[in-house]
């Protein structure tokens, strides 16, 4: 004889329900007991991480035991990664700052350096600082361009990177009383300068420098229609790229006539 199985139908209610253990119920001292992740917290400063050192340390054993700066600087960082710069200063005082470091103490900043201690600075490669761009020409307009064109094909500025063929993104923008303004946006490229060996016997760079191209924004055009040494020479660089026979980059991307795209925008906005 099979044994029929009833299916539980959550829609019949005269279906009988199977009986339900009853729910344990604990008090909330018995929930606070269990919840062993609770923690009190009464202000923001219980949400910051703990920062008492597990050791405290002292002024006779850091003497004893770290002799010279550098040995105690490294010993500062492994132990808080604090960078510390105390070499040429009093001996009573570089010890005071790195206990006071060590203990969780607050120091002055003038002591504490992003530099790694390990690190040393005369096997470094010096590098030149990159120059800041120039200032965007004041008389430019301070108002929306209409237009804005990028060629990514522009002859670097730089003779020994153009013998190579290297090119620059030069930006065109026009305004609407007829200013055309351009500025090199890049690459910025850092190169190595010289070759010496290190006390390991191996090649490097003497120093690194920065081949920056940049400009800011300079004007080719203002709105009297007077333009620029360097714009004259953007125009005719511009001119010589053809869209087709009749026209250029020049009158197609950059120096438009806006009277004449803007009525045809009006007759075919889908053209």
């Amino acid at each position: 004889m099979k044994k029929t199985t009833t299916k539980s139908d959550p829609w019949n209610d005269s279906q009988e329900l199977p009986e339900v253990p009853e729910t344990l119920t604990l008090s909330q001292e018995e929930v606070e007991a269990l919840d062993l992740t609770k923690v009190e917290v009464s202000s923001v400063e219980d949400l910051k991480p703990n920062r008492q050192p597990s050791r405290k340390f002292s002024m006779a054993g850091l003497k004893g035991d770290f002799p010279t700066a550098k040995e105690l600087e490294q010993f500062v960082f492994d132990e808080t990664h604090v960078s510390l710069k105390l070499k040429g200063i009093d001996p009573e005082t570089k010890y005071e700052i790195a206990l006071a470091v060590l203990n969780g103490d607050e120091v002055d900043p003038a002591y504490i350096t992003g530099a790694n201690p390990y690190l040393d600075n005369t096997e470094l490669i010096p590098e030149d600082p990159i120059r800041p761009i120039p200032a965007r020409d004041p008389l430019l307009p301070k108002g929306e361009p209409m237009t804005v064109f990028h060629d990514f094909n522009v002859p670097h500025p730089d003779g020994d990177m153009r013998a190579l063929d290297s090119k620059v993104v030069c930006q065109f923008k026009t305004y609407e009383d007829g200013t055309i303004s351009y500025e090199i946006m890049g690459p910025l490229e850092k190169h190595e300068v010289g070759q010496k060996l290190d006390k390991y016997g191996r090649n490097r760079p003497e120093k690194f420098v920065w081949i920056d191209p940049r400009s800011g924004e300079q004007a080719i055009r203002y709105s009297n229609g007077q333009y620029t040494k360097m714009g004259q020479r953007l125009r005719t660089l511009m001119e010589s790229k053809r869209v087709n026979r009749t026209q250029s980059f020049w009158s197609v991307w950059i120096d438009r006539d806006f009277t004449q795209f803007n009525q045809s925008s009006v007759e075919n906005p889908w053209n």
